[in-house]
């Protein structure tokens, strides 16, 4: 069987062509490219037959609640067919299976749609792809909060932690909806605020925010929460400054 190694050459040999679906005669390989693919594959009959996922590799794709789009990468000599038994994750009816002409080799992409996970929990669930009486497996898994960088996600929570003294700060998050919004909940409070000009809504991308801080002169830690929505999944940040008794301690 072909290694990883070459798949991820064969792959970028196919794109350089700006083709998803690639299908060539084996024997149209470069000298270089097929003496590669002949050393590592299996000799069959005198033919060399292959069959490998190419994307996700290693433990699979992972992706967050608002992310609804992904994709399957193979390559393969065989006729293959694919099944997605998750309600959750959909391909398109004509790119379920397909035939590959004896002496040819497909490298293709796939498309696959995922629901939002506006469950309360993490998710996987699995692609199987079907080649010559074998099945090769890969994992999708979805969390159930949106991709935020800062702060780290630690017991289940986000959480900026500020000194008493500290007067800014910033929050880094990137999403994949074009109709996220971020708030305070509840209202803004009067000691702390989002900076002037930081965005509150917007497009899918990666966003720093700042916000300032008044002084906490007083020994009670006090705290406020960001609620960040995109594609209907909501997710808390909470912004902790501690009192002064706490910071000398």
């Amino acid at each position: 069987m072909i290694n990883k190694d070459t798949f991820n050459y064969l792959f970028i040999f196919a794109r350089h062509f700006n083709e998803i679906n690639i299908m060539k005669k084996v024997i149209g390989f470069s000298v270089a490219l097929a003496a590669v693919l002949f050393a590592a594959c299996d000799n069959k009959e005198n033919s060399y037959n292959f069959a490998q996922i190419i994307y996700p590799s290693g433990y699979g794709s992972v992706l967050y609640a608002d992310q609804t789009v992904d994709s399957l990468r193979f390559a393969t000599t065989f006729d293959w067919s694919i099944s997605v038994p998750a309600n959750w994750m959909h391909v398109n009816e004509d790119s379920m299976a397909g035939t590959v002409p004896q002496g040819y080799y497909m490298v293709k992409k796939i498309d696959v749609k995922l629901d939002v996970n506006n469950t309360d929990t993490i998710r996987t669930d699995y692609i199987y792809f079907h080649a010559d009486g074998k099945t090769l497996v890969t994992a999708y898994t979805q969390y159930h909060y949106l991709n935020i960088e800062r702060p780290v996600r630690r017991n289940y929570q986000f959480t900026l932690q500020d000194t008493a003294r500290q007067v800014r700060d910033s929050l880094v998050f990137q999403t994949y909806g074009d109709d996220w919004t971020l708030a305070f909940k509840g209202g803004e409070p009067a000691w702390v605020r989002l900076a002037d000009g930081a965005p509150t809504s917007g497009r899918s991308g990666k966003y720093t925010v700042h916000y300032q801080l008044d002084q906490n002169t007083t020994t009670a830690e006090r705290t406020a929460v960001l609620e960040l929505k995109s594609r209907g999944v909501s997710t808390d940040i909470r912004i902790k400054q501690l009192g002064l008794k706490a910071e000398e301690d």
